[in-house]
């Protein structure tokens, strides 16, 4: 075992939906790191695919599992929390995976009374190649906290399967907000940073992070979703913020709005025409005259006109 018997419990949940893909590779990675105090939660939300056979398969390493629709990724992570009884938890993708030893190395870290909170290393890895890695590193300010799009460090959080808290910060602030869909741990770590917790950062690899196309990530996250709730959250922290970098920050908070319009407005299938792109976005302008004068949309209306 590579834990003794006063190790931590640590819960593991896991959401999932039509992941049977890689769902297996995913629960190996938790139940292989022989991890003698581990908990692992499945919640399904009734997939159609091969899922609810492999969870079946590995039932007797699993504490609960269940395939019933849901409202979400976020409405599943919370059904796990409420039944984990860990007194550490993570949440882990269903298409992503464990580092080897990483639970023994958070185990000894969360020995220590002081830490609540706790993230490390993410590499990211497709099917040919590693892509690259999520660092977390401290921002310079509170406000740098808040502007993703502006900040002296690329990671200031670690990805979801390398972030560890205990059980009382959820016991505190309740679940995830189910009305984020993309950037609801972000939400949530930035409800804990700005509560006072304070993040342990690990300088290991505790995880991997699969990019694949069929991935929320990719599909839409990164064309425009991620910003859209990226601003939710620098709009809901602003006031918590000193006078000067609360007017700053909405400055850019206006600024980037529009940036989001204008890149809703151009996401779309690869197959759809580019009158169908300019529609939208004079239909954005229309809601929002400023877009007239934004630069990347007079750039973006430019582009869809012109000659291929």
């Amino acid at each position: 075992m590579t834990s003794g018997p006063d190790a931590p419990q640590i819960s593991v949940i896991i959401p999932t939906l039509n992941q049977g893909r890689f769902i297996e590779a995913t629960l190996r990675s938790a139940i292989e790191q022989n991890y003698r105090n581990l908990e692992i939660i499945v919640m399904d939300g009734g997939s159609t695919d091969q899922t609810k056979a492999i969870l079946e398969r590995f039932a007797p390493h699993i504490a609960h599992w269940e395939s019933t629709p849901d409202r979400g990724q976020s409405h599943a992570i919370n059904k796990g929390l409420a039944r984990a009884t860990g007194n550490v938890w993570c949440y882990l993708n269903s298409d992503d995976l464990l580092q080897p030893g990483s639970l023994a190395r958070i185990g000894e870290v969360f020995r220590n009374p002081a830490v609540d909170w706790a993230g490390g290393i993410t590499t990211i890895f497709d099917d040919q190649s590693e892509r690259g890695t999520v660092t977390p590193q401290e921002a310079r300010s509170l406000k740098e906290v808040l502007t993703p799009w502006a900040r002296s460090v690329e990671h200031v959080f670690p990805c979801s399967a390398s972030c560890f808290m205990r059980r009382a910060i959820y016991e505190r602030f309740g679940g995830f907000d189910e009305s984020y869909h993309y950037s609801m741990d972000m939400e949530y770590y930035t409800r804990a940073l700005f509560a006072g917790f304070k993040l342990h950062r690990i300088p290991d690899v505790l995880s991997r992070w699969r990019w694949h196309p069929a991935s929320k990530t990719i599909r839409d996250g990164s064309a425009y979703r991620f910003l859209e709730e990226e601003l939710r959250i620098a709009t809901a922290y602003a006031d918590r913020l000193p006078p000067s970098d609360r007017e700053a920050l909405n400055h850019e908070i206006v600024k980037h709005r529009k940036s989001f319009l204008v890149r809703r407005a151009l996401h779309s299938h690869v197959t759809e025409s580019r009158l169908a792109r300019l529609m939208r976005l004079f239909a954005e302008a229309a809601q929002h005259p400023s877009l007239l004068w934004f630069r990347p949309w007079l750039g973006a209306v430019r582009k869809q006109v012109s000659v291929s």
